[in-house]
Order: C-alpha cells, then sequence, then structure tokens
C-alpha cells in the first residue's frame, strides 16, 4: 500500500502537466527563457519576503525591501543561506498550507541530516523532470526498470513492484556468493533500463565480470553519488549500455544532468545556479511554499563561463567534485555506498565520523550530539545502520566531540575514514 501510494502522488495528472510544461521550454529561443527565469524569480522572492517570517526578517537586518530587487540581476544583493540557518528556522521559511507538506530528509554527509518541507506541487514537478528527461533517453514509465539504489536492506534480496513494473535488488546483498542468483533474475526480467548509484552499479558489474556474465541494458540513470570515469567505463562495457549521469540534492535546489555527449548542463527553469571556485549558490524555482534562495552547496561545480547569464541558461560545465567517498566492506564482499542515508531522519545529531580501518569490520561511528539526543534517537540510527550492513557486521558508537574527528590538513571534512590517522 506504501509503495502504491508513493507511485501515485508521483504520478497523477499534475504530473503530467508539468511534463509538458518542461518539453515546452526546450523549445523556447534563450532571451524568453531567460525571461521566465526573471519571472519566475522575482515571483517566489516577493512570496518569500511578504509571506514568509523567516525572510521578512532576515532581509530587514539587509536593509532589504519589497522593492530592493528589481530583476533577477539583483539576486547578488540577497544574503547566502547557510545549512546550519535553515535548520534553525525551518518552520520560518515555509509558507503553505500545514496538511500540505511533506517532509524530507538529506542524507547528511557531515552527519547532520537537514529537514526540508514539499509539497505535491513540487514533487510532481521533479518528477516531471525525471520522466522528461529519462523519455529524451528512449526510457518510458512502465518500461521494466531495474533499482539498484539502496531501497532494501540486507534482509531482503529483491521486490518487484508489478504496478511500476521496477525490480529491486538489495544492493548490499551483491557479492560474489549472490551474483549468479542476480543475473538469473535479471535476465528474466529484460530490463530497457537501470537507475542505480553509481557505486553500486559497478559493484554488480565488478561481481558480473568475475564470472564472465555480461548483459545488455539500453540505458543506465546514475545519480546521488560522484560518477567516476573508471566506474563509467567498467559499467557501459559490462552492460553493453549507454550511461546518463544526474546531479540534484534533497533541497531541490540544483539539478543537472548529462546530455547525449556526456557534458553537464541545468534542466531548464529548475533553479538558479551562481558557480563558485568551492561552492554554488543556489535558489529553487519549482517549491514555492518552501523558497531556499541563494543556499549554499558545498560540492565544487568547475565551470568555463563567468558570465551570468549564460551561467545560468549554458554553463560549460567541466566537473563536479562532491558526494564521492569510500565504501564500507562486508564480511560477505558486498559494499555499503551512501552510507550518509543513515542519518536521514535522526534529530539533535551534529557530527558523525565512521572508520573502518580493515575490509569488513568492525565498524565505529563517532557522533557528536546535542543535549536532547537520547537512547531513542541512537537506537533509531542504529536501526538506519543495521538495514543498511544486517546484523553480522560488528558496529559500536562512540560519543564524541567535534575536535576528536578527523579532518585533512586544509580542514577538508571525510565521513568515512578507511585509514588509522597518522
Amino acid at each position: 500500500m506504501n509503495d502504491l501510494f508513493k507511485y501515485y502522488f508521483k504520478n497523477n495528472f499534475l504530473t503530467q502537466k508539468k511534463y509538458r510544461e518542461i518539453d515546452h521550454l526546450y523549445h523556447l529561443s534563450d532571451e524568453k527563457l531567460f525571461e521566465l527565469y526573471n519571472n519566475k524569480f522575482i515571483r517566489i522572492f516577493n512570496k518569500a519576503i511578504n509571506k514568509s517570517t523567516f525572510y521578512q526578517k532576515l532581509y530587514s537586518e539587509y536593509g532589504i525591501g519589497a522593492h530592493s530587487i528589481k530583476d533577477i540581476n539583483d539576486i547578488v544583493k540577497l544574503p547566502v543561506l547557510e545549512k546550519s540557518t535553515i535548520k534553525e528556522h525551518v518552520d520560518d521559511i515555509y509558507i503553505g498550507f500545514d496538511f500540505m507538506k511533506v517532509k524530507g530528509f538529506t542524507s547528511g554527509t557531515t552527519g547532520t541530516p537537514l529537514t526540508v518541507y514539499r509539497t505535491a506541487t513540487d514533487i510532481a514537478i521533479e518528477q516531471a523532470y525525471i520522466k522528461h528527461y529519462r523519455e529524451m533517453h528512449g526510457f518510458n514509465n512502465g518500461q521494466p526498470l531495474l533499482s539498484i539504489r539502496g531501497v532494501l536492506g540486507k534482509n531482503t534480496t529483491h521486490h518487484h513492484f508489478k504496478k511500476a513494473n521496477i525490480l529491486y535488488i538489495s544492493s548490499p546483498n551483491i557479492n560474489e556468493n549472490t551474483i549468479d542468483m542476480y543475473y538469473e533474475l535479471v535476465t528474466q526480467f529484460g530490463p530497457v533500463a537501470i537507475e542505480a548509484y553509481p557505486s553500486y552499479l559497478h559493484k554488480f558489474c565488478i561481481e558480473l565480470e568475475k564470472k564472465g556474465l555480461q548483459l545488455h541494458v539500453k540505458n543506465c540513470f546514475t545519480s546521488s553519488e560522484t560518477l567516476m570515469e573508471f566506474q563509467r567505463n567498467k559499467i557501459e562495457q559490462i552492460l553493453d549500455t549507454d550511461l546518463h549521469d544526474w546531479y540534484g540534492n534533497t533541497e531541490r535546489t540544483i539539478l543537472l544532468a548529462q546530455n547525449k555527449t556526456k557534458e553537464y548542463y541545468p534542466l531548464p527553469l529548475y533553479s538558479i545556479n551562481e558557480f563558485n571556485e568551492n561552492n554554488v549558490i543556489t535558489t529553487s524555482l519549482i517549491n514555492e511554499q518552501f523558497p531556499l534562495i541563494r543556499y549554499k552547496v558545498e560540492d565544487n561545480i568547475s565551470t568555463k563561463n563567468n558570465n551570468f547569464k549564460e551561467n545560468i541558461l549554458h554553463p560549460k560545465i567541466e566537473k563536479i567534485n562532491g558526494r564521492s567517498g569510500d565504501l564500507l566492506t562486508l564480511k560477505d564482499g558486498s559494499v555499503v555506498g551512501c552510507i550518509d542515508n543513515a542519518f536521514k531522519g535522526i534529530n539533535n545529531l551534529e557530527w558523525a565520523q565512521i572508520y573502518q580501518f580493515d575490509d569488513h569490520q568492525p565498524i565505529e561511528v563517532k557522533i557528536v550530539v546535542n543535549t536532547h539526543f537520547n537512547k531513542t534517537d541512537e537506537e533509531k540510527l542504529r536501526s538506519h545502520f543495521i538495514r543498511m550492513i544486517g546484523v553480522e557486521t560488528d558496529l559500536f558508537f562512540t560519543y564524541a566531540k567535534k575536535e576528536d574527528l578527523v579532518f585533512s590538513k586544509n580542514g577538508k571534512y571525510q565521513l568515512i575514514i578507511k585509514k588509522r590517522p597518522a
């Protein structure tokens, strides 16, 4: 029932309406499209400053009034929002009806997950972008889709959601002992496309290669982690596939995808992106009820352009650096990536860092918490980890201070530490 609810929540008349609107955007001139960016930004700014108690207070502190922003070029006059600020004022930012909001949780790559609010409208818009992008590459909803995205934990090997025709396989169960079973399962299912985290799909292909097995799948859609070139090469070779990578965030403030020449580009009218040397300042254009205006995303995205308009419409993106990290290795040889998902929905957690110095185990999680963190929070966190890594793996939590965590010489934070600190 939960699967059906999610299916219809994401696939309905509103999704179809937004799909048609997105398709129309691809046929517009740059001038007309930029005009729509401008109009959308002004609409969201006016709504935020007039209805959000958070923005009213913030902008008044900076001397910004409703008439201070004339057009999209004035966006740089607005203050930048940090993740910590959003976390402290999440309820004051939201300006819709309470019964319409749906909670979303960032995975928390520093162990500090963020709660954001969504509504049926922006969920439908997001799904419309996904649907349109995949159809551009030859995949239609309803065709057989293989999903390797950590949906299933260690206790379930696979699940076929017939309504959407999606076969889920358990990412942390992929190893040399299960690969023959998965190969037969996937062969019988006959997927037209695969959606996956890059690390899981790469592991799947490595295990296939060890057994001399290959598949033919027309398209693969990867997301949520940095796609490495060696991963792409192996995946496309073993699956005889065309791989398309997708970069976005849970906050819905940026969306980049690869075109047919493998260059990343912003999907039209999704967000305004200001690319800096070490971060991207993003403004969502799809969620008017929870407006995030000039929100800092810490990932580094290299571009060749410096022109404001060109960076919005056609940034020449050279490389995306972010969300890469080591994997946890379990006893049976399977791996777990995107382990930061274990922190979703955990309250009162300030920082966390995971230590696994030898492949397989044990795994130590150092957690930095505030005074409200309690036993229930710890039990919930433990259950999230066990779902992903299984009960066979030794796991223990250590309460720590931020200064007890490991940072690089230049102050960079890493979620998973695989080598003992010198």
